[in-house]
């Protein structure tokens, strides 16, 4: 039963997202974002990413590390953070460190480039002198390497890909809004609801009534079963009588068994879909209500 209703919040949603900016980009399956957003920082990340900037031109690996540090001290579920300091330490010739916050950095879900990172070394033979391994570590260390390239490669990542991708990890890290709205709608596209969550948070505070994130960050909650956040998240907008917020957090009531509430948000969604004409969405709320009074 919780599938359909996936699937059917996925097309309610999709049917009814758009935008209002004329300057957009294309960001792939009915999400644009105002280009200005490119130039747009947050000023909570100023300090941090001029030093950042300073230290590289300075290539000074030793002092990026502590910045990194500090940095992770404030922001401890930035993953990608960790990879960076990885890389660092990498620079450095000190393996042991850079494979520690490369797993820190995929315990935390960064599953493509700190996975590829780690790949990386485990498949490098100068790199597995200097881990200092048994013959039988080296051979587990190499298997692991081939297990994760082949991972990614199946999932359709490639080095230019995997580039790209932490170009934008590492604006985002600076604060970025553009980078992190991709980063966003990437994370969510690939089911990565952690890391989705974490992104579409970090852009509400850009654009806290963005309707796209609102609805990514609603269904990264569900993936999650976070449905009282979704609750707390869509009730406000819902209150607006936005329809795609009335529709997500009538699911919400569903998934939490608050059956009277969920009838009702469902009904008000009807009500518009009726006075809209609109064939689709009174087909999808009418299966909805189905289900609420077949629970």
């Amino acid at each position: 039963m919780k599938k359909i209703l996936i699937v059917l919040f996925l097309i309610a949603s999709l049917s009814v997202l758009g935008a209002n900016s004329q300057s957009s980009v294309n960001m792939g399956d009915y999400y644009i974002v105002d280009v200005n957003l490119m130039t747009e920082y947050s000023k909570e990340k100023t300090e941090f990413k001029n030093k950042y900037i300073a230290l590289s031109e300075k290539n000074d690996k030793k002092n990026l590390i502590e910045l990194l540090k500090k940095y992770i001290e404030k922001y401890p579920d930035d993953s990608y953070a960790y990879e960076e300091i990885g890389t660092d330490y990498l620079s450095l010739d000190n393996l042991k460190e850079a494979e520690k916050y490369y797993l820190k950095a995929i315990e935390l879900g960064n599953n493509d480039t700190g996975l590829y990172s780690l790949a990386l070394i485990y498949g490098d033979e100068d790199s597995l002198k200097l881990l200092n391994l048994t013959p039988d570590e080296k051979k587990a260390k190499i298997k692991i390497s081939e297990k994760y390239k082949k991972q990614l490669s199946d999932d359709g990542f490639t080095h230019g890909k995997l580039r790209e991708l932490r170009e934008h990890k590492q604006i985002a890290m600076f604060g970025n809004a553009y980078s992190i709205y991709k980063l966003a709608v990437h994370y969510h596209g690939v089911k990565n609801y952690k890391l989705s969550e974490k992104y579409a948070r970090q852009f509400l505070e850009f654009d806290k009534e963005n309707s796209d994130i609102i609805n990514i960050l609603a269904e990264d909650l569900f993936g999650q079963h976070k449905y009282t956040e979704a609750e707390k998240l869509l009730l406000p907008f819902a209150q607006k009588g936005k329809q795609n917020e009335q529709y997500l957090l009538a699911i919400s009531y569903y998934y939490q068994n608050k059956l009277d509430e969920a009838e009702k948000w469902a009904k008000k969604v009807l009500e518009t879909a009726k006075k809209d004409n609109d064939a689709d969405n009174i087909k999808i709320v009418n299966h909805l209500l189905d289900e609420i009074k077949n629970k």
